[in-house]
């Protein structure tokens, strides 16, 4: 049974110049114990996505789905008040800027205590107030211990304001794994580390999956830092999952030309002797939405692109990953392409 199941969910923005469709008929399930990475450029939609799962939206933004469900519960057809419950008791969030996230007027401590299973001590006798309290204590303490923190006395009684942007997003992530969710939704929750502190976020979150069954829906726009990471990957582009797959597909048959461009930038990445090449660098750039091509949004950039991306592409489904594209790919033409290249 799927964790988080929607379908067909579709995102606008009111501007002054009318309505911007953002995300377009987006379809996404994450299973217990899986770790899906959302990969795509800035400013294609990832962000709005995550607001829309999570109902933390502006007034100018409107979503709408065919089907969205937590737990088989179908959060469509609840009120405001039980959805918000229900979102709370199963999702944690790991914000893009954890700074702005964070409560200025409250220590550290209090609002990481906030974020932990009321009913897990309110079981407890009241009586017993200073007991639990230590054991808030304790659990933070330890949590802390897991990011990487290990001055927690100082971070425990501090304000947001009084820390590094790092502490920060290392105390934000505690703050998810104290909630105890089913899932954890992480929006570039790596993105102003150092490679080192990466490294330890990515192991404290794989480890965290591994013995808790705790799902991870990751989003991120470098594909190199979470590449052994995911075991699936959703590639985003133009407010599309254009191609979705397991991490040994994506990374070694890719179908889609625009996930195979950013696998091929990062082994460049990887391999300075490798040749440059300007065509698979810049695809990485998303359409503007209010000029959105006719057709494959994708179109304009790619290199195989013919007459029949005039029209947009449909859904191609295999028994081990889906795409839309009317060119795909041949299983190994990402490494034929190289050694047509050198």
């Amino acid at each position: 049974m799927a964790l988080l199941d929607i379908r067909n969910l579709n995102v606008d923005i009111k501007t002054p110049s009318g309505n911007l469709h953002i995300v377009d008929n987006v379809d996404l399930s994450v299973n217990e114990g899986e770790i899906i990475a959302l990969v795509g450029a800035p400013g294609s939609g990832k962000t709005l996505m995550l607001q829309a799962i999570t109902y933390l939206r502006k007034e100018n933004i409107s979503f709408r789905a065919d089907r969205f469900k937590i737990n088989n519960a179908d959060l469509l057809q609840m009120p405001s008040k039980k959805r918000r419950k229900v979102i709370g008791e199963n999702f944690s969030l790991i914000m893009q800027d954890p700074r702005s996230s964070l409560d200025p007027t409250l220590k550290i401590k209090y609002q990481i205590y906030e974020m932990m299973p009321k009913d897990k001590w309110y079981r407890m006798d009241r009586r017993l107030f200073g007991f639990i309290t230590r054991k808030k204590l304790d659990t933070a303490i330890a949590t802390l211990h897991r990011t990487g923190i290990k001055d927690h006395k100082r971070i425990l009684n501090s304000y947001p304001n009084e820390l590094s942007d790092v502490e920060c997003q290392k105390v934000m992530i505690t703050m998810a794994i104290c909630a105890e969710p089913k899932l954890i939704i992480a929006d570039e929750p790596i993105s102003n580390l150092s490679i080192s502190s990466r490294l330890q976020i990515l192991k404290l979150l794989d480890k965290y999956n591994k013995n808790d069954k705790t799902s991870i829906l990751i989003i991120c726009n470098d594909l190199a830092s979470i590449a052994n990471f995911a075991d699936y990957f959703a590639i985003f582009y133009g407010g599309k999952i254009v191609e979705f797959g397991s991490r040994h597909h994506i990374l070694h048959n890719p179908t889609h030309p625009y996930t195979a461009s950013l696998v091929r930038s990062m082994m460049i990445m990887e391999d300075p002797e490798r040749e440059f090449n300007y065509k698979e660098y810049r695809t990485a750039r998303s359409p503007d939405f209010a000029q959105m091509p006719v057709g494959c949004p994708y179109g304009p950039s790619c290199r195989y692109a013919n007459r029949k991306c005039n029209k947009r592409p449909k859904l191609t489904i295999t028994k081990s990953f889906r795409y839309f594209c009317h060119n795909p790919l041949p299983q190994g033409a990402l490494f034929q392409e190289e050694d047509d290249d050198s």
